[in-house]
C-alpha cells in the first residue's frame, strides 16, 4: 500500500474522529445550556416570590413619606403664621 492509497484512508479515520469529537462537544453544550435555563427559571421565580415584599416596602415607604411631608407642610404654615403675627 502506498502513501498515496493510504493518505485518503488516515484523513477518513480523522474526520470520523473529529465528527464523534463533535458530536460529543453538542451534546455537553446541550446540557450546559439545559442546566443555565433550569437556573434562570429558578432565580427568576426566587425574584417573582419577593416582588410582593417589594411593593408592600414600597407602599409603606410611600406611605410615611407623605405623612412626613404632611407633618413638615403642617409645622412650615404654623411657622409661617406665627411669624406673619410676629411681624405686624
Amino acid at each position: 500500500m502506498t502513501f498515496e492509497q493510504s493518505l485518503p484512508i488516515i484523513i477518513n479515520l480523522l474526520l470520523i474522529i473529529l465528527l464523534v469529537a463533535l458530536i460529543v462537544l453538542v451534546i455537553k453544550f446541550i446540557i450546559v445550556v439545559d442546566k443555565a435555563d433550569r437556573i434562570c427559571d429558578n432565580v427568576e421565580k426566587k425574584v417573582n416570590t419577593l416582588n410582593g415584599f417589594f411593593n408592600t416596602i414600597g407602599s409603606i415607604d410611600n406611605k410615611l413619606a407623605g405623612l412626613i411631608s404632611m407633618v413638615f407642610s403642617g409645622a412650615e404654615s404654623l411657622l409661617s403664621k406665627l411669624f406673619k403675627k410676629g411681624a405686624k
